[in-house]
């Protein structure tokens, strides 16, 4: 954001200065946060008396995700340099490659190596992500880059460095909020309607197709092409940016949700392993798990466009430098909306059974969109009726 802006404004020098500052504190904080997790976070589980067997299962998956993680942080701090110089070809060219690589890789672990357990499946996001990040340190220290770091021409400016962490830090902890809350959910969903549920929605993420995707790279451009314009000192285009943004990624997501809905069952299939001993009772847990993961994908599906709307309102807001919106929204979607309708589904429609979790999902994920959506409306509609002041005064 800052970068784009003073791209925006044209300060190449000090734009380029801040993108080696802000790509460097990505990987120092992405490094500390992997051993920080990795230590941490399994022993917390216990503590909480987190089912034992899920622990086990999942944990290696969960290394693996985390690294994955962090050398996402970076990438995704690269491609926003990227797109801060409108190198739309190069960030178009860099997803098709990982993309690609994510999908011969699973092709050859699957079918080739029979090494089809959802750890692999990980993996190969892992080897595409640190594809991306090599590429990115590559394109970053090469001399024709305009952004190319200088580790003698770095300016870690305590301006720009107040302004990175005031912008921040309440994202992270918003996200932090609700990667917890996650557990909090998880937890009382296990204990409810049992391990075979949480299983179940595990693969629905899994079985989405990516669609979710779109959202999050439309919030991605989204703060980008609204920082710029600030700096251009144009925030009325900065404001047209998100109604654009909200009618591209919503049609673009409704269209995924559609395919989603085609092809269910094989999606659902991809990722629930057949039994090895072909018995009866082996035969019908099978089917039972993938008639249990279509019920909740089918609420997925209702997530998955609530959250589009949510990501690219909440890009809206990030790029007017509003933060502080992610911690509260966040807030409210777990603990006002969630946990409070998980609770109530089970005490007073004990008759839904296990499909009370995708049904919580669904309502805490529209009722946060709607949320979203009415205050964003009172942020536009307020500075329009004060001609857009404040953010020529800023820019």
């Amino acid at each position: 954001m800052i970068v784009a802006n003073l791209y925006g404004r044209g300060e190449i020098k000090e734009a380029r200065r801040n993108a080696g500052v802000v790509l460097i504190l990505t990987a120092i904080i992405s490094i500390f946060l992997i051993l920080l997790t990795i230590l941490g976070v399994i022993p917390l589980l216990k503590a909480l008396n987190f089912n034992r067997g899920i622990i086990e299962r999942g944990q290696v998956y969960f290394y693996i995700q985390i690294t994955t993680t962090a050398l996402t942080a970076i990438n995704v701090v690269f491609i926003g340099l990227e797109r801060a110089k409108r190198n739309i070809k190069l960030i178009i060219m860099m997803n098709i490659v990982v993309a690609l690589i994510k999908v011969i890789l699973t092709l050859l672990f699957v079918f080739v190596f029979s090494l089809n357990s959802i750890e692999w499946i990980a993996v190969t996001t892992l080897i595409a992500q640190l594809s991306l990040t090599i590429f990115a340190i590559t394109v970053m220290f090469n001399k024709n880059n305009i952004f190319k770091i200088d580790l003698k021409d770095l300016s870690f400016n305590k301006k720009y460095i107040k302004e990175m962490i005031k912008i921040s830090i309440p994202v992270v902890l918003g996200r932090f909020t609700f990667s917890f809350g996650k557990v909090i959910v998880n937890y009382l969903a296990t204990v409810y309607y049992g391990a075979g549920a949480i299983a179940a929605l595990s693969i629905t993420y899994k079985a989405n197709l990516g669609v979710g995707v779109i959202s999050s790279s439309s919030e991605e451009v989204e703060t980008t092409l609204i920082s710029q314009n600030l700096g251009n000192k144009n925030p009325k285009r900065a404001f047209k940016t998100v109604s654009v943004a909200t009618i591209y990624t919503m049609i673009f997501t409704i269209l995924g949700a559609v395919l989603i809905a085609l092809l269910m069952e094989p999606a659902v299939k991809f990722f629930i392993s057949k039994p090895t001993e072909v018995t009866a009772s082996a035969m019908e847990e099978y089917y039972l798990k993938i008639e249990t993961a279509k019920e909740l994908l089918k609420f997925e599906i209702l997530s998955i466009l609530a959250n589009a709307l949510t990501n690219v309102l909440l890009g809206g807001f990030y790029g007017f430098k509003l933060t502080k919106i992610s911690y509260i929204v966040n807030i409210v979607r777990l603990f006002i909306f969630r946990i409070p309708i998980l609770i109530l589904l089970y005490y007073f429609a004990s008759d839904i059974g296990y499909k009370a979790v995708g049904l919580t999902m669904a309502l805490s994920n529209i009722f946060t969109a709607i949320l979203l959506g009415v205050f964003f409306l009172i942020f536009y509609f307020k500075n329009k009726a004060n001609n857009f002041i404040h953010y020529l005064e800023v820019a």
